[in-house]
């Protein structure tokens, strides 16, 4: 039980913080040298096939994900390998049921993609490519990021996604040269998953700690009943948030697909750099809210405050670069969309204020249940509106609409979590 005994020791988030900042920064700089490489050498039309089968089976990612990698994760943190001798026989038990519940899923999902390539006369042209682009979803059900983070050993998470990462990476420069190659480049940028999936059974085989055991249909029906609270508002507001590249697919051409979807992954990536630190205060700003007797713990204004204003310096620098580092990543590609990247600028410092108020003031201080009422309505009209506008006046009228949405989304969690009240 060595590996588990970790988490009685003081510095074990410390270690797993470091750890998703590991992992996150290859998750951003890794990206940075694929996307550029992928657009040049694919093309822009090629390029937005790619990203446009990648947005549709993302649905899919999140099915497979949604709620059992939190509450699975939660459960697991509950077991006390020190107190319980059953632990180790109990945490095999809930991989097991978990696992099969996340195939069944899986299964579900690639009979619904089967039969959506069939009906779309598009979609059917470009069959293999939209197959390729399931991968994730394999991977997604092999990696166990949520037994990792319930046994607090994310460092395990880092190096098994990390060299994954690294294979299929070093891979892709070696057999992508041309728009000929789209297919190579789908397995290779959709396998990285898989791949660290692989590893991570490997790693599991061995692990001290699990006892392997066969999934139950009792266990498995339970974890579907006890998990389905997690998993529809975990896929509904990340799968609307996230539906941008997929809208603009179905109502403009994939050149256009492309050219957005790189400049909006690129714009994301700088966002998601500000989920690790958040992250990692996550475990303190739960317990200094158990520890306030009213009002909010003393640290969460100061800190909250660190984190807005950065986010907000980048945004206004990007707001100045982004021409000049568009036209460095890609070239030729993004020319006369430059605004494109400026409006996403604006939007950074809104989403990651939206992510810290979703983790520390709403999902920090158990108000989950509440929080997934009030955003998910205005997530929904934010989409409907930029699919609405970017259908009507076209993709710079949808970016500005997403924008808004989010400007008013940050308003209203401002105003409903409690911060205006306490910081004025």
């Amino acid at each position: 039980m060595a590996s588990v005994k970790v988490m009685v020791k003081k510095n074990v988030w410390q270690r797993n913080a470091l750890a998703l900042y590991v992992l996150q920064i290859a998750n951003y700089i890794i990206p940075l040298l694929t996307l550029p490489f992928l657009v040049r050498t694919l093309g822009a039309e090629a390029y937005g096939w790619l990203a446009f089968s990648a947005a549709v089976n993302f649905y899919f990612v999140l099915a497979v994900d949604a709620g059992m990698n939190t509450h699975g994760a939660r459960l697991l943190a509950q077991l006390d390998p020190v107190q319980d001798p059953l632990c180790a026989h109990k945490s095999g038990i809930l991989f097991a049921n978990i696992t099969a519940l996340k195939m069944l899923c899986a299964l579900v999902c690639c009979i619904f993609l089967m039969t959506l390539v069939l009906v779309t006369p598009a979609w059917r042209a470009q069959s293999a490519l939209f197959a390729w682009s399931f991968l994730p979803v394999l991977g997604s059900l092999t990696f166990p990021t949520w037994m990792f983070q319930g046994m607090q050993v994310m460092h395990l998470t880092m190096v098994l996604g990390v060299l994954g990462r690294l294979l299929m990476t070093g891979a892709l420069f070696l057999w992508v040269s041309g728009p000929e190659d789209l297919l190579w480049a789908a397995a290779f940028q959709g396998g990285a998953t898989l791949m660290s999936g692989v590893l991570a059974l490997m790693v599991l085989a061995r692990m001290p700690g699990l006892r392997w055991c066969l999934p139950t249909w009792r266990g498995v029906q339970d974890v579907a009943m006890s998990s389905r609270e997690f998993a529809v508002s975990e896929f509904s507001l990340t799968a609307v948030a996230n539906s941008t590249v997929f809208f603009v697919g179905l109502v403009e051409s994939k050149e256009v697909v492309g050219v957005f979807a790189a400049i909006e992954k690129a714009l994301r990536a700088a966002a998601s750099s500000f989920s690790p630190l958040i992250q990692a205060m996550q475990p303190r700003i739960v317990q200094a809210w158990i520890g306030c007797q009213e009002g909010v713990p003393r640290v969460l204004l100061p800190w909250s405050r660190r984190v807005a204003l950065l986010a907000l310096v980048c945004g206004l620098t990007g707001i100045m670069v982004t021409p000049w580092a568009l036209h460095g990543l890609f070239g030729q590609a993004i020319e006369g969309h430059e605004a494109w990247g400026q409006m996403l600028c604006v939007w950074v410092p809104f989403s990651v204020t939206n992510m810290l108020l979703a983790q520390w003031w709403w999902l920090g201080s158990g108000r989950g249940r509440g929080y997934a009422r009030r955003v998910l309505p205005g997530v929904i009209l934010q989409a409907g509106l930029f699919f609405t506008l970017t259908s009507l006046e076209g993709v710079s009228w949808g970016i500005g609409c997403w924008v808004l949405g989010e400007l008013l989304m940050t308003g209203l969690l401002l105003f409903r979590s409690g911060w205006l009240n306490d910081a004025f």
